[in-house]
């Protein structure tokens, strides 16, 4: 899988891609449709916005959005096409979302997690530290991970 930038004129594909992804999970229509209004995935968010995209082949798979704030790095979002859940795709999307905040300066990586992701990402290193209210009228967890840092030089 490419990994590479998001292009401002694929914010409608992509949040079309989050809505197919969250579809993968069994809720009903009325609720991805809710969800599909609450997306605020616009080609201004993704120009100013560290929003990277997996591609297979040139057709997009998969995307991951950070939000840096310092030593806060905030997984906004992190969506797979539903052809791609539980073949690896969503791991390496999220060790680059990893690395990309490491390398920015990021020590704590925080999201709200979907529900039925929480086992995927568990096992990513992610621990729930608070729940938090969802647009969507339901809690959610609130995961964090502790990211590596450099040794200072020399050490």
């Amino acid at each position: 899988m490419l990994i590479r930038p998001a292009r401002p004129d694929e914010a409608a594909s992509l949040a079309a891609l989050a809505v197919r992804a969250k579809g993968h999970w069994p809720y009903p229509a009325e609720f991805l449709a809710r969800f599909a209004r609450t997306l605020a995935l616009t080609p201004e968010v993704v120009a100013a916005n560290d929003v990277q995209v997996g591609e297979r082949a040139g057709e997009v798979r998969g995307f991951y959005t950070l939000l840096h704030r310092g030593e806060l790095v905030v997984l906004d979002d992190l969506w797979l096409e539903p052809a791609e859940i539980g073949h690896g795709s969503g791991r390496l999307l999220f060790e680059h979302a990893v690395a990309r905040a490491t390398a920015r300066g990021g020590r704590v990586l925080e999201w709200e997690a979907e529900p039925y992701a929480m086992g995927f990402y568990e096992r990513m290193g992610g621990v729930t530290v608070r729940w938090a209210d969802s647009p969507l009228g339901r809690p959610l967890p609130v995961m964090r991970l502790s990211l590596p840092h450099p040794s200072p030089s020399g050490a």
